[in-house]
């Protein structure tokens, strides 16, 4: 697993909340409202211990967006949410005549454009502070809990693979959603990062 030090974290977090800003202007444009994300906070741990985590913190199944992204570096992304609070998050982004009863059968396609734009934004963004051009796949929309999710889409293979983990509010249209953006790094890639992410220290300090 990565071992970063303060200033990096601190970086990390300064990347994540440009990206997490840029992608609340998106949604705003989507939902024709004001959408407000808090300042992410950042902690790298291993990706099974993120995914218990998350089993521990949120009660019942959890609803993902995931998305793999390669180039210099390589992994998955995913914005999490509990299943209890995705409906919320759904109505929020669906135009306001669609009646509530139809919101469920709209909900996988609702979820992967929000968190297409959440992740979008927030790759490109530490993409192109790192000097690190990613391609993305397209989104998928997983249930399950944390080990189940993680299973699914790929994230953490490799022993002591590292997690990301950025925990946000979203508020939109009065509806609080809490949730969590991981960027799980692949083994291999995670030199990469770290030097990277050195570079970009170093750049800042000057």
């Amino acid at each position: 697993m990565i071992v970063l030090s303060e200033i990096e974290t601190d970086a990390l977090a300064e990347l994540a909340n440009i990206g997490v800003s840029k992608a609340s202007v998106a949604l705003s444009r989507m939902v024709g409202d004001e959408v407000a994300m808090s300042v992410p906070t950042v902690e790298v741990v291993p990706c099974a211990e993120a995914a218990r985590r998350f089993d521990a913190e949120y009660a019942g199944r959890l609803v993902a967006v995931s998305e793999r992204f390669s180039g210099p570096m390589a992994g998955v992304a995913l914005l999490v949410v509990p299943e209890a609070s995705s409906l919320e998050l759904v109505r929020a982004a669906l135009p306001d005549e669609v009646p509530p009863d139809e919101a469920g059968a709209l909900a996988p396609e609702a979820l992967a454009e929000v968190g297409n734009i959440v992740l979008n934004n927030c790759l490109s963004s530490m993409a192109n502070m790192l000097g690190a051009g990613l391609d993305t796949a397209l989104p998928r929309v997983l249930y399950g809990n944390g080990l189940e999710v993680f299973a699914q889409c790929g994230a953490g293979e490799g022993s002591g693979a590292t997690a990301i983990v950025f925990s946000v509010r979203t508020r939109m249209k009065a509806r609080n959603v809490p949730a969590q953006i991981v960027v799980a790094v692949d083994t291999a890639s995670e030199e990469a990062l770290r030097a990277r992410l050195a570079a970009y220290v170093e750049r800042v300090l000057g």
